[in-house]
């Protein structure tokens, strides 16, 4: 019998390295998550449900829910509105973006957006007016937060910010159906303003920053208690556990 020939066998090992690979990191997520460092839920309800917009800026959207009327909200940009892009494209429906980045806004304007994306400059947050906003590090990265943490600079600025009772009333709306959030750690005050005020939205998409070091996993399992004691229910998450969709459970 003739051996292997050697790009069987140099496939072979890339693909046992690969599976290794893989096995490792789920095996590193699963200690950290044990240890407390991560966060993992099962989905709590199943539905139809597609990731919309790229690998670095995509969150999974219940189907069936949005039509040409749906008001959306995406809070956080950065340099990526893919997300908002395909939502645009597949249900002809209008997208309120906020950000206060001025890297961000800078980059939108000189781009381009498509048709139905109205840009807010300003962003979400706990409280109405002027804010800190934390600058990265790394000066190639887009992500300011209103907390310091260890990829901050000792540099900051001042930014515009409005609560989302605030930004609602502005725009005209009594009700969300959809509100995506990559806000850097703002996430834990909106949700708790959305659950005290009893903020009506159908979906909420939250990037999650437990991995701040100035942020415990354990304010992520009490966001997630909280939203489900007011009715929503988680119907997919992330493999790294970062970016968790939930829905009303009545929907």
């Amino acid at each position: 019998m003739s051996s292997p020939s050697l790009a069987k066998r140099a496939s072979n090992f890339t693909y046992n390295s690969l599976n290794k690979l893989w096995l490792t990191r789920v095996l590193m997520f699963k200690l950290r998550t044990i240890f407390g460092y991560e966060y993992y839920h099962r989905p709590q309800v199943n539905v139809d449900k597609r990731v919309f917009g790229s690998e670095y800026g995509g969150h999974c959207v219940a189907l069936n829910h949005l039509d040409e009327n749906s008001v959306v909200y995406s809070a956080g940009l950065g340099l990526d509105i893919t997300f908002d892009e395909e939502l645009i494209d597949e249900y002809r429906l209008s997208v309120h973006g906020f950000d206060p980045t001025p890297k961000s806004i800078k980059h939108l304007k000189a781009h381009g957006m498509p048709d139905g994306f109205h840009l807010h400059e300003y962003g979400i947050s706990d409280k109405n007016g002027s804010q800190t906003f934390h600058i990265p590090v790394n000066p190639e990265h887009i992500s300011h937060s209103t907390t310091n943490h260890r990829n901050t600079s000792t540099e900051a600025i001042e930014v515009a910010m409005q609560t989302l009772q605030t930004t609602m009333e502005t725009l005209g709306h009594d009700s969300i159906d959809l509100l995506k959030m990559d806000v850097e750690g703002s996430e834990y005050d909106i949700i708790d303003e959305i659950c005290r005020e009893e903020i009506q939205v159908r979906q909420i998409l939250i990037e999650f920053h437990h991995h701040f070091d100035n942020i415990a996993v354990s304010s992520t399992k009490a966001a997630v208690a909280k939203l489900n004691r007011h009715g929503y229910k988680i119907f997919n998450i992330s493999s790294d556990g970062h970016e968790v969709s939930f829905i009303l459970a009545d929907n």
